[in-house]
Order: structure tokens, then sequence, then C-alpha cells
């Protein structure tokens, strides 16, 4: 029987769905793992889409489209599979599971396929874990994104109860996202902007700081100490000023003024690679050199707490005799005796983060070096402990 001229009017169109369905499918039901056969995807796009068949019970593709369809984006796109997002791999059934299919070799075997997207299982996985466990996020913002996420890899997640771990402390009235939003168009346009920055006040509630509303310089977002900042330049002391994000609100741009040099020269070199280096705890201020020693016992595992928070590019070595005798009252003999190593570590740092992780540790770690930092952590620890009435 021959088409009517609708019919042949509506085959190339429909036609021009086949790899979009196709892909559909086999994003979401497929994996390494759950590869499908032409004939599995076929019956899954006219399960899914029967709304899209011309008639009633009419299918929407045929098996052997399906085969043509994928065998011409597989075979014909081999080496060229860097152009596109996605990787759609044909296998073949072994007693070992599945392999590559080889188009030359293996015309005989059944034909299985699978559609590989650009994040692996444990990328999305370990995205997903640092949403979650934010609690300056809303609820809805975490069911949105873990949503999204998911949606990349459904085959793997099917089923996958989403569990709140930072639910007790979410901040349902968070404007993280939309602040992020905003604060990177102002710093792509290289404008200024006029924000409220904010305190928690002993009601919970975020409140202006004094001497806000005000105009800044955003130069860069930045994650940094389990928190979103937005970096600053302070014109007024010629320094760089960290901005928690989600206590940041009334955002609002600013025309930048062009002409001032100053801005501009530290707007083109401001490398916020060095700068993270340099402020590991994002406490601004201008980089100093620290020296530090440090006990290990043994069990303390000191080291792993240094290259935590301050990265592998500090140098780390056996403390000399006489800085341990200068800055402890003992030779390295007496420590010997009880099992304690004192390490010399040093690094460039940002003063501020430094102080306050050496009064944590106040009992693994002294201050050497610079004489104005030591002395402050030692002011520091002396008023806590008359809060004690030590």
């Amino acid at each position: 029987m021959d088409m009517s001229e609708n019919d042949k009017k509506k085959k190339p169109e429909n036609a021009r769905w086949n790899l979009l369905l196709i892909l559909n499918v086999l994003k979401k039901y497929t994996s390494d793992e759950q590869p499908m056969s032409a004939s599995d995807i076929c019956r899954k796009v006219n399960q899914e889409f029967a709304g899209l068949a011309d008639e009633e019970d009419a299918k929407v593709i045929s098996a052997d489209t399906v085969k043509r369809t994928l065998d011409a984006l597989v075979y014909d796109f081999f080496g060229k599979r860097q152009i596109l997002d996605f990787e759609v791999h044909c296998v073949m059934k072994t007693k070992d599971g599945y392999t590559e299919y080889d188009y030359e070799q293996a015309k005989g075997y059944k034909k299985f396929y699978y559609y590989e997207g650009e994040f692996s299982t444990s990328e999305i996985r370990t995205l997903i874990d640092v949403i979650e466990t934010h609690s300056y996020f809303s609820d809805e913002d975490v069911c949105g994104i873990v949503e999204k996420l998911i949606h990349l890899r459904p085959c793997t997640y099917r089923g996958r109860q989403y569990h709140d771990s930072a639910r007790e402390n979410r901040d349902e009235d968070s404007l993280l996202l939309m602040n992020i939003e905003y604060l990177g168009e102002i710093i792509e346009n290289q404008n200024r902007a006029r924000i409220e920055y904010c305190y928690y006040n002993e009601e919970k509630k975020l409140v202006t700081r004094p001497g806000y509303p005000k105009e800044v310089e955003p130069l860069t977002l930045m994650w940094g100490n389990g928190y979103y900042y937005m970096l600053a330049y302070n014109e007024k002391y010629g320094s760089i000023v960290n901005y928690r994000v989600d206590r940041i609100r009334d955002i609002q741009e600013m025309k930048a003024d062009k002409k001032n040099k100053e801005i501009m020269s530290v707007r083109e070199s401001f490398n916020p690679v060095q700068y993270r280096m340099e402020h590991p705890v994002m406490y601004a201020g201008k980089k100093e050199h620290f020296v530090l020693l440090c006990r290990d016992t043994g069990k303390n595992y000191v080291v792993n707490m240094i290259m935590d928070v301050f990265g592998k590019n500090v140098k780390i070595s056996r403390a000399p005799e006489k800085l341990i005798q200068d800055f402890l009252g003992h030779d390295k003999a007496y420590y010997d005796d009880q099992g304690i190593k004192w390490l010399k570590v040093s690094f460039e740092s940002a003063p501020g983060g430094v102080e306050l992780w050496a009064t944590q540790y106040c009992t693994d770690c002294i201050v050497v070096q610079p004489d104005e930092s030591r002395q402050r952590v030692i002011n520091r620890l002396k008023e806590g402990t008359q809060n004690y009435r030590i």
C-alpha cells in the first residue's frame, strides 16, 4: 500500500526524534553493568513515548531503526567522541560479563548498548554528599540540586532515598544560590556591589552589621574553610576582604570606576589559587612568614592536621636542638625519652587563621615567628584561662 501524502510528510518529521528518544532511554536505564539490547531499547521507547505515535497502537520506533541509529552513532563516531559530552558504548556478553563489541570480528554476537555521561558515579556521589551536608543551603535548594545530579546518572541512583544529614541546622531562608548567581554576574562585569553584610543576633536572626550597606569591589567567589566566600578589595586598607556569601543580602550592582588604576591593577593581578594557599582558614590579611614548633607523639597525627589546613607546600623538618631549648626549656633527649618528636614547620600565610589554629591546638603547637603573632596567641590563651579562673 502506498503511503498517503500526509504519511510521507509525517515520517521524516518523526524520524528526527529517533536519536533523542533512544538517548533518553539509554541515559535513564543503562550503565556499564546494565546494558540493553536494541529490542529492549525499542520496547522502552515505545512504552515511554507512546503519545508520539501517529496512530493508536502504532509503534513510535522499530528495533531495526534503534539498531541502525546506535550502530551509526557508535561506529561512525569512533575516534571522534571528544566532540560530544557523552559516549554510547556497544558491548557483547561473555561468560565473564560484558566486553567492548568488535565490529570486525564479532558480527554474530548479540549487541548491547549503554550510555556514559561526563560524570562518573563516584563524582556525582561526592557532589551530592557535599551539597547535603552544608546547612546553608535551604531544603528546597538541596532537593533541587540533588535531583539534577541524580538525573545525570539515573540508572545508578534509581530508588535512592534522600537523607538530609543537615536538616536540624538547615537555613530555610538561605539566599546562597541567588547570591552566587548575582555576584558572579557583577564580577564578570567588573562592577562594584552594594551589599548588606549580616550577623546572627541572640534571637538567631540575620541582622545588618554596623557600617552597612556599603559598596565593595568584588574580585572572585571561592570555597574555603567549609563555606562560600566573596573576595573583595578594600581600597582604604589596600588589602583583600572575605565575605561569607550566605550572610550577604540586598545586593545591588553599581557601576565601577574604570579609570581607577589601583582597582583595575588589582583585578588584573589577583591570583585566586595563590590567595587560597596563603589564606588556608580564609582569614584576610597580608601574608607573613610563619615558623611553628609542632609536637608529634606518634598518636596525635599532627602532620595530618598541618597538611589538612596549610596544604602540601609547608616545609616540615625535625626541630634543631637550639630551637627546642630556646622555646621549650629542655633538650632534645628529654623529649626523646618520652617518645615525643618536635617538628619545625614553616610556611607563608595571613596571620589571623594561623593564630586561631595555633590557639585551638595549643597543646601540640607553638608559634615561634612572627613575634607579633606569638604574642597575640599568648594573650588569647591568658584571657581564656582567666575565664575559667585558672
